[in-house]
């Protein structure tokens, strides 16, 4: 294995983009003579989270190609262009998968969850069946559960069902749910004090109550980035903002919606958090299997 260069970049979260911008917005308050700013900060935090996730993907390849050189003959003879499109990232996903493949033939695709608890996830979907018994236990017991007894219950529950109940594609379900709330819960928790929240404060409410509804059909597996659902999304969201932005379309073409895109079902969730959210729900991907490429490359010289 080669003394990388590009692995310290890869493996940093471009959250920390979003953090720099909430840090250097600290200073110029929250009053209405702020508004003006909001989007031309919204719109370069974007910019930057989209270029870096671009350049990432690019450096991805170029790590694979310094380990692999058949992969490299072939990565020289692909056309990847700026990797802003979907198509692009999913090539560059599928190479990494494959890359890992390559190097041990035994890989398991869910492993890559492995690290990741996912009984708070299971607990939750369990709850019905946990008041439940908590509801039976009381009445058995003719009296109100104390708190760790509660938790007992609920714990032994959860456990009982993670063993005998779930797959491995189970199992990766509820890990990726885990990485969603992981994620959502990491970006309201950065903005909600923000100038930023106060400045799209609508689309920002709207964020928190339903950024679960763009994943109605998943994501990361063992084929490709996204499904069907989630790529729409993409396109119409991340993809098309990031052309108007990066090549300044909107200095010359018409910037008001038509009743049909107003309709549209996607038109809803054109906002820079919903925007925010799916850049870093990609880099996390990325910065996950990335991590079991390295590992598994280190543990091939060994």
């Amino acid at each position: 294995m080669r003394n990388n260069t590009h692995t310290k970049f890869i493996l940093t979260p471009i959250l920390s983009i979003l953090k720099e911008s909430i840090i250097a917005c600290r200073g110029i308050g929250i009053g209405i003579e702020t508004q003006a700013l909001s989007e031309y900060v919204m719109q370069t935090t974007f910019l930057k989270m989209a270029g870096a996730l671009e350049q990432k993907m690019k450096c991805i390849c170029w790590e694979i190609a310094s380990n692999d050189y058949e992969y490299r003959y072939q990565y020289l003879k692909k056309n990847y262009g700026e990797c802003s499109r979907y198509e692009d990232k999913n090539h560059v996903y599928e190479d990494l998968i494959n890359a890992i493949a390559r190097i041990n033939k035994s890989f398991n695709w869910y492993s890559i969850f492995g690290d990741i608890d996912i009984s708070p996830i299971v607990k939750e979907s369990l709850k019905a069946k946990i008041n439940t018994a908590i509801a039976n236990q009381t009445r058995k017991k003719g009296r109100e559960l104390h708190a760790d007894e509660i938790n007992k219950l609920s714990d032994g529950m959860t456990h009982y069902y993670m063993r005998q109940n779930l797959t491995d594609k189970d199992r990766s379900i509820f890990a990726q749910k885990m990485i969603l709330k992981d994620i959502n819960g990491k970006i309201i928790e950065l903005i909600k004090d923000s100038p930023i929240s106060i400045w799209e404060q609508q689309n920002f409410l709207f964020f928190k109550s339903n950024y679960n509804d763009i994943y109605s059909e998943g994501f990361m597996s063992n084929k490709s980035l996204f499904d069907k659902n989630l790529i729409e999304y993409y396109n119409e969201i991340v993809y098309k903002h990031r052309n108007r932005c990066a090549h300044n379309l909107k200095s010359y073409q018409d910037n008001l919606p038509t009743l049909t895109d107003i309709l549209s079902e996607t038109y809803k969730y054109e906002n820079y958090f919903f925007r925010f959210a799916i850049v870093i729900l990609i880099d996390e991907i990325f910065i996950r299997i990335f991590n079991k490429y390295t590992k598994e490359l280190i543990n091939s010289v060994i």
